[in-house]
């Protein structure tokens, strides 16, 4: 057990106690509520990455000045907390803002734009400062020719000023808004689940259930990374953290059965990459979609299991082909260090899963249901220990097990907490930019600087979108990514027509691989670390065997059945389509399907996938038929090399 007794720790474990007390007890109004666990995580962040590398265990004046932060941000937090009853009776932009208001203003966007800075680095944050000049300058970008389009009618003053304060600080926007809101009442309760499901085994069942599945298959390990990162980054959400911890198991053990260091980075960097599309967690993406849509997030869910599933497809296929042109064996019986007995033992795991599923889409609040979920883990983890411990050493291993139960609790309230600093910190920065572009009209702006520039026509506005998310994206967290792309790019879709579903996944999909894509690509660079491989050389394989969420994400565009949108005579084609597209996208990748293909081949296997892909049956019929062209003609060369080898054998 780690030790709990820090200042950190702490300040975790108050997080974790209000937070459920939120659901238990009597809960604030969100203007309140939010603006506390928003503080909550500025506090947590200042203390656990301080202002100096390597002062976090010794006194110095840099660390004296983590801890005065961290004070005026709780008593940021006690000044909502007493002004609950001002804030609610309050009429936002009618009523004048006081001198305390504006300081208290100015402070906390200072405090969350350094916790930024310190938790994610300088990309969100020069995001967020650019956003912040862009405020008072905008006007001035009227007359500046091809940067006109992009100016407001906000001119700087005192009142221009206030008006900023009261969004951003004195009610439900901007830095306490919407991405915040999710933040707090459903993300936060989804990474404490996590982390009792994680700690209580969850995620040792998934790697031990993930090599029994698939070990023994050509290329065994590389699918047990892709069947185990499907597992877990469907309630961890997090490509960094998915690819840290599966990558620990997965990637010496790509390594050992033949695959390059930078194949192994690559192949755990693009399924960690996965989870973020994956349903139920995603990254807190579909608690964020389902609220700037006003839908159930059950619907949201639902949406994008197709899309995410094709995604993992793909890079099943692009492992298998890579295995099959290697000649990489799977795992020996030997070597799968577990077996079906006691997977079955421990399947009791997969219970809090199923219920916290099963809740969710009867309509259940997200926060109750998962703190079900995590009361019914720790009365299967106290049972099976006591009864471990019984057996074991009788009275005495009772009381061992209960022990060991409280304080894996703990261990999991404190790290759940500390993880969501990922989650609460970049949405409220974003909130910031929200913010900003509310005042501005910045979301209607952009849109017509989109429309302006792709002349109006919907593939070259769907490039330039994908394109500035992928930017924005670049060393900052996909949620983070995501709201400042829904915000600024999903007017100028809805402008061409696209539906606002598709338009969502669409900016969460680019959003998403950015952490795939070079030059910066944070989740190839973390399996790259780990594997010891060049990382440069790993974003670019990374890049490549991602491919499939790139196609992906424009056919829901055409083809919203994709997204389970339509009726079953829809669907289901589409579907079929898509996984017979994600195949020949493999062989693209790869560069093999029966033999190893030349450069014409290759280019016409991506012709076939992205025909396959499309919702016009007459292309994917083409499309079907070229991949089956491809197929045969490298059948009938590897067939005739096969007969060489043998009758040289036989020479010999």
């Amino acid at each position: 057990m780690k030790n709990l007794a820090n200042p950190a720790s702490f300040v975790a474990l108050c997080w974790a106690a209000f937070q459920i007390y939120m659901v238990y007890g009597t809960p604030l109004d969100l203007i309140v509520a939010v603006p506390i666990h928003i503080m909550f995580g500025v506090v947590l962040t200042f203390i656990t990455h301080p202002l100096c590398n390597g002062d976090a265990g010794r006194f110095t004046l840099a660390r004296l000045s983590d801890y005065l932060l961290a004070a005026v941000a709780v008593a940021i937090a006690l000044h909502y907390l007493r002004s609950g009853e001002m804030l609610n009776m309050r009429i936002a932009m009618v009523d004048p803002l006081t001198t305390l208001d504006m300081v208290v203003g100015v402070v906390t966007i200072v405090l969350v734009v350094e916790a930024v800075r310190r938790a994610l680095g300088m990309g969100l944050t020069v995001v967020i400062l650019v956003f912040l000049v862009y405020q008072f300058i905008g006007p001035q970008l009227r007359g500046i020719p091809m940067l006109g389009l992009l100016g407001h009618d906000g001119e700087p003053s005192r009142l221009f000023f206030e008006t900023f304060l009261d969004i951003q600080t004195m009610q439900n926007e901007g830095v306490f808004g919407i991405p915040s809101i999710v933040s707090y009442n459903q993300v936060f309760y989804f990474l404490l689940f996590g982390a009792f499901l994680q700690l209580f085994g969850g995620g040792q069942l998934f790697m031990d259930l993930s090599v029994l599945l698939v070990g023994r298959f050509r290329g065994g390990m590389a699918k047990v990374s892709i069947v185990s990162s499907t597992l877990f980054g469907a309630v961890s959400g997090s490509a960094t953290a998915n690819a840290a911890v599966m990558g620990m198991f997965t990637i010496p053990a790509m390594k050992k059965s033949g695959m390059s260091a930078e194949e192994a980075a690559a192949v755990e960097a693009t399924s960690s990459t996965g989870g973020q599309i994956m349903p139920p967690v995603m990254g807190a993406a579909a608690f964020l979609i389902a609220q700037f849509m006003g839908i159930p997030y059950a619907e949201v869910a639902i949406a994008a299991l197709i899309p995410a599933l094709l995604f993992y497809v793909a890079l099943y296929f692009v492992v298998d082909l890579l295995a099959r042109r290697r000649g990489l064996a799977g795992l020996a019986r030997g070597e799968l260090n577990t077996d079906w007995s006691s997977v079955l033992k421990r399947l009791y795991l997969l219970i809090p899963v199923f219920v916290l599923v099963y809740q969710i889409m009867a309509g259940r609040a997200l926060s109750s249901a998962t703190l079900q979920a995590i009361w019914i883990t720790l009365v299967f983890g106290l049972c099976t220990r006591v009864w471990d411990g019984l057996r074991a050493e009788g009275g005495r291993g009772v009381l061992k097990a209960t022990g060991s139960v409280f304080s894996d609790s703990l261990q999991a309230l404190d790290s759940g907490a500390r993880g969501a600093i990922a989650v609460a910190i970049p949405c409220a920065g974003a909130g910031i930019v929200v913010g900003i572009a509310s005042i501005t009209n910045l979301g209607l702006t952009f849109g017509s600087f989109v429309t302006a520039l792709s002349g109006g026509m919907l593939i070259p506005a769907l490039l330039l979108v994908m394109f500035m998310v992928i930017v924005m994206g670049m060393g900052m967290p996909t949620t983070a990514a995501y709201i400042m792309g829904a915000i600024l790019a999903i007017p100028a879709l809805d402008k061409l027509g696209v539906p606002a579903l598709s338009s969502h996944f669409f900016v969460l999909y680019f959003a998403a691989l950015s952490m795939v894509t070079p030059p910066v690509a944070l989740a190839a660079f973390v399996a790259g670390g780990i594997a010891k491989a060049n990382v440069w050389k790993t974003g670019w394989v990374a890049f490549r065997y991602s491919l499939a969420g790139f196609l992906v994400a424009f056919a829901f565009v055409f083809s919203p059945a994709l997204l389970l949108q339509g009726d079953w005579q829809e669907i289901v084609p589409a579907v079929v389509t898509a996984v017979i597209g994600c195949y020949a996208l493999a062989g693209c990748v790869v560069g093999y399907l029966r033999a190893r293909s030349s450069l014409l081949e290759t280019i016409l296997l991506f012709v076939a996938a992205a025909l396959l892909i499309t919702p016009v049956i007459k292309a994917s019929l083409a499309g079907l038929v070229l991949l089956c062209v491809i197929w045969a003609w490298q059948s009938r060369r590897a067939k005739a090399l096969q007969t060489e080898c043998v009758l040289g054998r036989s020479g010999a």
